[in-house]
């Protein structure tokens, strides 16, 4: 069953993310999180306390460096913990040190010991693949071998990273991801996640014989206005269903 997620846009306040999220019908948020904690725009500079309190289903987006490891894994499993949450997505960078078969190497040894201890409590560990902004796991043979080497390792596939369509055949192939950022973009521009349709990105053929058949998390990497987010879900429910979706209060019609 497929479950379509929004961005807690860290530039509101978390309980009006949560009253769009909840009336328009998504399953969950994301939460983004990096080397400054959760950030999220409330007065509780902790966080916890209101998350917990709306109860909306909710994933963290840790950004980490890969000298942030050590770190960042140990709080977030904290986090973790207070939130009762069993999944994780972790966005690798590498902003300290040249990219080579060396930082490959010390990036399987950050997942590897990641993993040994978010496994130990019972939590999915997914790994996201880069653009070329930031080229680290983002080869189809670096993340073929982070893969082998970590056969617990999860894969979340961000669409709008992929440099064209081989590009994404090449991934899926390595192993199929339970979870989906999406977000469309132009192949000439490096990195962008644009409302769906405003871009070059050819869904529609992707869910019909790439990812045919796809059941998991979707989650829609959009930060635009409400109305482009609400487009975008609409457009890809109408691809993956064939359902026509019509927002009556705004007057959307996709």
């Amino acid at each position: 069953m497929i479950k379509i997620g929004c961005l807690a846009r860290f530039f509101n306040r978390y309980e009006d993310e949560v009253k769009f999220a909840k009336e328009n019908g998504f399953d969950f948020m994301q939460l983004w999180y990096d080397n400054r904690g959760l950030c999220l725009q409330d007065e509780d500079r902790e966080f916890i306390d209101t998350i917990n309190k709306y109860k909306f289903p909710t994933i963290i987006h840790a950004v980490l460096n890969i000298n942030e490891f050590e770190e960042h894994i140990p709080k977030l499993i904290v986090i973790l913990n207070k939130l009762n949450h069993k999944e994780i997505i972790i966005h690798p960078i590498c902003e300290n040190k040249p990219i080579d078969e060396n930082t490959l190497n010390m990036l399987d040894e950050k997942v590897k010991v990641a993993l040994d201890l978010f496994n130990d409590k019972g939590i999915t560990l997914y790994l996201e693949n880069n653009s070329k902004l930031d080229p680290i796991f983002t080869d189809a043979n670096e993340i073929e071998k982070i893969f082998i080497n970590n056969p617990t390792l999860e894969f979340l596939l961000d669409i709008a990273h992929v440099d064209d369509m081989e590009h994404l055949v090449d991934l899926v192939k390595i192993k199929k991801p339970k979870i989906l950022h999406i977000a469309d973009r132009h192949f000439n521009v490096i990195q962008e996640h644009l409302p769906i349709g405003q871009g070059e990105i050819d869904f529609k053929y992707i869910f019909s014989n790439i990812l045919k058949d796809y059941e998991g998390k979707i989650i829609l990497e959009i930060v635009n206005t409400d109305l482009d987010i609400l487009k975008s879900k609409g457009r890809i429910k109408t691809i993956i269903k064939g359902e026509k979706i019509i927002w009556k209060s705004m007057n959307i019609n996709v």
